[in-house]
């Protein structure tokens, strides 16, 4: 049988709860292309790859370099937004 009343949805209903896009996260850099000037950030908590490409962060990184980072979502897959060195 069908609700009685429609559900209206709020505004808070769109909101992910632990939506990690606004969080910095803290990575390595797992692998870099020297020729294509692209690469992978791997996540310390969550062991995922994120794409980066030098255009992206602004800079060339190179192999297990530590960085802290926030990531977007496309089409092709998580991708660095910001990228900030780390010691």
């Amino acid at each position: 049988t069908p609700p009685k009343q429609p559900y209206k949805f709020k505004e808070e209903d769109l909101n992910k709860p632990g939506d990690f896009e606004e969080e910095y996260r803290h990575g390595k850099v797992s692998y870099y292309n020297e020729t294509g000037h692209y690469g992978f950030v791997r996540d310390n908590l969550t062991r995922e790859t994120v794409y980066f490409n030098d255009k992206l962060v602004g800079m060339p990184l190179s192999v297990d370099q530590k960085v802290k980072y926030k990531y977007i979502r496309t089409k092709q897959g998580n991708q660095v937004s910001e990228v900030e060195l780390q010691g």
